[in-house]
């Protein structure tokens, strides 16, 4: 049952010309649009089609994207390994730290649920270090839902909400690229938002060298169209990898014993980290971690900390 629903999936390949060799500064902004269409609609189905490791794929580019913007807009410097551990290793209600709530935001962006909902858009802004009140939150969510409804492209409506974010508060650059990939998923009608803008948008082969354009100010637009298109090609490019992941996970699931094994491939799948110390029903801590172990020396997982404790695992 789990090989059949792991088999490999249908993945696109996007074409040799979708991907871009230039940057900022060496592009016009509607060759970046171009690009940037190529490669949404070559990842446009693996955003609409769920696949089993879509909860995985999510939560490393949720990952990716809260590491750039903590160390690029917030002067943190938490990496993605030190985010992986605030979050993986938390206990329930624990403070994540400043860097570590970055990630649970990029991770509510990825989650069930509307992530323009006032209250939901309020707890965000405050994890992103830029509080907004309920009313303030309404707001800048009605204006989102109006803007995102307009015949542009979808790059061109990601840039204008990252610039309404803006022009409510100027300080709120990492809520802006927040509600830059929540507005994109809505024009795309994806049902559940891809966290892509920030994982691209402070590469060198995107802006060249020198200072990015902000929200709102000249280039803004061929900014976000350019990190968008190597955003969703990067995207693509992990769903391949985690792909062929899943599908040897499914075949080490026959040469396990554990009774709970289903849930310790659900976990995986489902995330970009798994604790050693998750509880998983129907295995107890030895189980679980014998388990893991054993699915490593298979191929079938990753231990991704190189530590003898407080290990995490994953595809």
């Amino acid at each position: 049952m789990i090989r059949a629903e792991l088999a490999p999936f249908n993945l696109p390949h996007a074409p040799v010309w979708a991907r871009p060799d230039r940057n900022l500064r060496e592009i016009s902004e509607a060759e970046a649009l171009f690009f940037a269409g190529a490669a949404l609609s070559a990842l446009d189905s693996v955003a609409k089609s769920e696949p089993p490791w879509a909860g995985a794929w999510r939560a490393r580019l949720a990952l990716k994207s809260a590491a750039a913007v903590a160390q690029n807009l917030l002067n943190r410097r938490e990496d993605e390994t030190a985010l992986r551990d605030a979050v993986a290793l938390a206990k329930p209600g624990q403070d994540l730290g400043p860097a570590g709530r970055v990630y649970s935001a990029f991770r509510t962006l990825c989650g069930p649920g509307d992530p323009f909902r006032p209250k939901r858009l309020a707890a965000v802004a405050a994890d992103l270090q830029a509080p907004l009140d309920l009313d303030g939150a309404g707001e800048l969510a009605a204006a989102l839902a109006q803007a995102a409804g307009r015949g542009r492209p979808a790059p061109t409506l990601a840039a204008a909400a990252a610039e309404m974010v803006i022009k409510m508060r100027t300080d709120a650059e990492p809520l802006a690229l927040f509600c830059a990939d929540a507005a994109l998923a809505r024009a795309l009608a994806w049902p559940v938002a891809v966290p892509l803008l920030a994982g691209e948008l402070f590469s060198r082969k995107t802006g060249g060298d020198g200072r990015w354009p902000r929200p709102g100010e000249t280039g803004w637009g061929k900014l976000t169209a350019l990190a968008y298109a190597r955003a969703a090609l990067a995207a693509l490019d992990l769903a391949h990898d985690l792909s062929r992941r899943a599908a040897q996970l499914a075949d080490a699931a026959p040469k396990l014993r554990a009774k709970g094994k289903t849930g310790a491939i659900t976990a995986l799948l489902g995330d970009d980290a798994i604790s050693a110390a998750a509880p998983i029903p129907g295995l107890s801590d030895r189980a679980r971690r014998r388990l893991f172990e054993r699915l490593v020396t298979l191929g079938a997982a990753r231990e991704l900390t190189g530590r003898a404790t407080f290990r995490l695992y994953g595809l």
